[in-house]
């Protein structure tokens, strides 16, 4: 079992996808009887220009495997075990323990560095 992530635009207002995606996550974890494992996330990624940022929706593998409604209507990829220090991470709801699974140190893909940080670096 993997984690999963859903990736969304990130808007200024409050997202009828990021809702529907709680709801259905949050009725299947009782539905469950709130399993062991089970945990929601949420973090952002920055764009350069800031007109492609994301939404990321994390799902542990516990998570992943038991919501399959949530599959049926979104688009879920297996990804990387998420960092505690990634750009707005948040514990959504779930089994607190799973917030001391994530990974220590966030690693930002190379399209998502700033501008300003990739030229102190070739500097």
């Amino acid at each position: 079992m993997s984690w999963h992530k859903i990736t969304l635009p990130l808007t200024n207002v409050i997202d009828p996808n990021v809702v529907e995606i709680g709801k259905l996550g949050w009725d299947c974890y009782e539905r469950e009887n709130k399993p062991a494992g089970f945990a929601m996330f949420h973090a952002t990624r920055g764009s350069k220009d800031g007109l492609d940022d994301k939404r990321l929706v994390y799902l542990s593998p516990v998570a992943a495997s038991l919501c399959t409604d949530i599959a049926e209507s979104f688009t879920v990829e297996p990804c990387e075990v998420p960092a505690c220090d990634e750009p707005d991470m948040a514990f959504v709801f779930g089994d607190p323990t799973m917030m001391g699974q994530l990974q220590d140190k966030y690693q930002p893909e190379a399209e998502a560095v700033p501008e300003a940080e990739s030229a102190s670096a070739s500097a």
